[in-house]
């Protein structure tokens, strides 16, 4: 069963804050060293290239902990990236051979790397991301003020395009979108803005999550397609699942007067989130409008009452309780910036901008994330290849014994025919016996290719079944079966249904399998290249192995 979690990444300090500076192209923190390069040509998009930027400063979010390993060369970056897409690229064609899971183009990543919001409407995304942009993008409401997937990039200058302008668009990375229809891809948009503090990467923002008029029980009751269809025009968790895949970090929202009760909001988490638990977020924005503190209370507890239901684990992720700066309007119009921020003698306030600072510091984290998911987007790619192909590969064998078993048989019922006419032939029988002899065979023979021709589709249906595919998993996965490893155990429940599907669909006597030579591609691939990558984008630390 999937379930969610997420990373205990509270990001504590010692002593005073610590803050962000951006300047010339890099982030520093607390003007040391520590740098994430985050350059990137706007004309190809890749956030790699050299180019300076105008400076800026993001003096007042994200604190974060001074003593940080030293972020990767942007030399080594590119050569990781670039190892990553070439290997990718490299097990596509096994993937179109054997029909594998993995998706067309999945090699193809996004052109930035990005942050991804979602939650419930009217629970801040968009005042976040206005937030950490340092000006205002988003228009943000109590009500839903947005109904688009709005993709905001870093630009020379403010532009908007439509969604069918975005998806066609052959340098974003946002092409396979359409597959979700045209409904999504004329929800859908991009918003290039200049002078903002995220110009290394883009952030995502999606539509609010509310329960349609057709749920019940604020829980979906219906999954076909015609309910999806009623709800948004599209498949929204789908769509929603798409983003977070691709996502460098997911940020999940909740407010107070919504804590975990829209049941979209709990169906995404349960079934669009599952396997995010790396990069996912969950955030309860908003926490400064409690003027009591059991109503507080009363509203994280309902929050975790609520996750309880989609995630089947006494441990819950931790949920970061914040609020962000009042705004106020400028006289005669223009941006809005926040106030100044007012001493307090609270500590649960000050608890409150603190977990701020620890979000925003994930998040500012999106492009030294990029490497590291990169790298473990190509090990899953990967391991569900090799699985696939390993279980294809034992359901081709068994289809194929059992088929040359009855060629066997036909082929013995011919030689005995043959046999037989031509000793009745040699001793001069009559000719009315070596007619008879021939008939038979050929009938013989011939009801004996029909017969086994029908028991053939009953064993290729036997052997697509997803009992028999199960057995065949734990034929090739004896150790790890052995060991309960819960990882290979994940990677086949992912695979299972759609292998099911694909064989059954295609038909085994038409499946190819994989070479020998293939197969040993995919093992040197997890085996060596992988942890040489893992070595590459990995800080130096007293316990790294010797670099080649």
């Amino acid at each position: 069963m999937r379930y969610v979690t997420c990373l205990r990444v509270g990001l504590r300090h010692a002593g005073g804050r610590q803050q962000f500076q951006v300047a010339n192209g890099a982030i520093y923190l607390n003007k040391s060293n520590t740098t994430a390069t985050r350059t990137r040509s706007f004309s190809t998009w890749n956030w790699t290239s050299n180019k300076n930027d105008n400076s800026s400063s993001l003096s007042d979010k994200g604190a974060v902990d001074g003593n940080l390993p030293t972020s990767v060369d942007a030399k080594i970056q590119k050569q990781v990236l670039d190892k990553c897409a070439s290997l990718h690229s490299s097990i596509m064609p096994l993937n179109e051979k054997i029909r594998g899971p993995l998706a067309k183009n999945s090699d193809k990543g996004t052109s930035l790397p990005f942050v991804f919001l979602v939650g419930n409407h009217s629970s801040g995304k968009s005042s976040f991301i206005n937030y950490v942009m340092g000006r205002n993008v988003q228009t943000a409401g109590v009500a839903p003020t947005d109904d688009c997937f709005t993709v905001i990039a870093p630009g020379p200058e403010d532009t908007d395009q439509d969604g069918p302008a975005l998806i066609g668009d052959p340098d974003m990375g946002f092409g396979n979108l359409r597959q979700f229809g045209p409904t999504l891809i004329h929800h859908t948009q991009l918003k290039i803005r200049s002078s903002i503090q995220t110009d290394s990467f883009m952030m995502v923002d999606s539509p609010g999550m509310i329960d349609s008029p057709t749920s019940y029980g604020g829980m979906s009751s219906s999954s076909s397609p015609d309910s999806k269809l009623m709800d948004r025009g599209y498949d929204f968790p789908g769509v929603v699942r798409w983003f977070a895949e691709r996502a460098d970090v997911v940020l999940l929202f909740f407010d107070p007067d919504k804590p975990g009760t829209t049941g979209e909001t709990l169906s995404v988490l349960l079934h669009s989130l599952g396997g995010m638990d790396h990069k996912l977020l969950i955030v309860l924005n908003k926490a400064d409008q409690f003027k009591k503190i059991h109503d507080f209370a009363r509203a994280y507890g309902s929050l975790c009452w609520n996750l309880s239901k989609v995630i089947p684990r006494k441990d819950l992720p931790r949920i970061f309780t914040m609020c962000l700066p009042n705004v106020t309007k400028p006289e005669g119009g223009g941006e809005s910036s926040p106030t100044a921020a007012v001493p307090s003698t609270s500590s649960g306030l000050a608890d409150l901008h603190q977990t701020r600072d620890d979000v925003v510091a994930e998040v500012m984290k999106a492009p030294k994330r990029r490497i590291d998911n990169t790298i473990t987007h190509l090990n899953d790619s990967v391991n569900l290849l090799l699985m696939h192909a390993r279980i294809v590969d034992d359901v081709r064998k068994r289809y194929s014994q059992r088929l040359w078993e009855h060629r066997i048989q036909e082929g013995g019922s011919l030689l005995t025919g043959s046999a037989l006419t031509a000793l009745s032939v040699y001793t001069n029988l009559p000719v009315q016996f070596t007619g008879g002899v021939v008939a038979a065979t050929v009938l013989g023979a011939g009801g004996l290719r029909w017969f086994n021709s029908n028991k053939m589709t009953q064993v290729e249906e036997m052997l697509t079944t997803s009992e028999e595919l199960s057995a065949s998993f734990q034929r090739t996965h004896p150790r790890e079966v052995s060991d309960a490893d819960e990882f290979t155990a994940s990677v086949w429940q992912r695979i299972r249904e759609p292998l099911r599907l694909s064989l059954k669909n295609v038909g085994l006597s038409d499946f190819e399998s994989g070479s020998k030579s293939e197969v040993n591609e995919l093992h040197h691939i997890l085996d060596v290249e992988i942890p040489k990558l893992r070595r590459m984008a990995s800080p130096s630390h007293f316990g790294s192995g010797s670099q080649e």
